[in-house]
């Protein structure tokens, strides 16, 4: 590859992870609550952005052409998955919040049963594993990532780039990747902005059930679409 075609694919892949999307809204709902499974849930994304480019440099392309059912089943999935996760932050952040108002009208008291909000955050405290597992199925039903890597990425990769190429490339990605969605679960984790987040965690989660939501919705109509065009 040339100097032309690596400065080309950095900068189109860092343009893809640095715009808004599930993975930054996953790291937003987490990295209020807690740094470590902020991270964690990074890692989990580019855990998942590792295993893209291995596909796609395998073959994924090619054999997406040649079978176009494997991507309508790789859109079925990730809308399902982004179904479940729009369900569940709509019903969860629509639950604090009424939690919120029934403390908001309660006296104040050192019960903790008096505050069930405050006791529902410190519940949903993730372990590193669920932070990762959870990031990367995220990273994996991510409709940027379809897009990306099953129409663009190829395009920057010639037919017969070298092994060595290849793991250049992969390097080139992973360390991208792991700056910005580290410093990314970094900075929304500070405690000033962390805080703020707190504040308005019922709406964050409403707002990400939403998107989700819409999200699945993009992506099951278009795995239905490719379905109905095979047969």
């Amino acid at each position: 590859m040339t100097l032309a075609a690596y400065l080309g694919l950095l900068g189109t892949w860092i343009a893809a992870i640095a715009s808004p999307g599930p993975d930054t809204v996953q790291l937003i709902r987490v990295g209020s609550r807690s740094r470590r499974a902020a991270l964690w849930v990074a890692v989990g994304i580019c855990t998942g952005n590792i295993l893209w480019p291995v596909v796609t440099m395998a073959g994924l392309s090619a054999l997406i052409a040649a079978f176009p059912w494997i991507l309508a089943v790789l859109y079925l999935a990730g809308g399902l998955f982004l179904l479940r996760m729009g369900i569940g932050s709509l019903l969860g952040g629509w639950r604090e919040q009424r939690l919120k108002q029934k403390s908001s009208l309660s006296d104040a008291t050192p019960d903790p049963q008096a505050h069930p909000a405050s006791a529902a955050v410190s519940a949903t405290e993730l372990t590193p594993s669920q932070a990762w597992r959870l990031g990367l199925a995220t990273n994996l039903s991510n409709p940027k990532a379809l897009l990306f890597f099953g129409a663009v990425f190829a395009q920057f990769l010639p037919v017969d780039i070298s092994v060595p190429e290849r793991l250049l490339v992969l390097l080139m990605m992973t360390a991208v990747g792991l700056l910005w969605f580290c410093g990314f679960a970094w900075m929304v984790s500070l405690p000033a902005w962390a805080e703020k987040l707190r504040q308005i965690n019922p709406l964050i989660e409403m707002i990400a059930g939403a998107i989700f939501l819409l999200l699945a919705l993009f992506l099951l109509h278009g795995g239905i679409e490719k379905i109905l065009a095979v047969l």
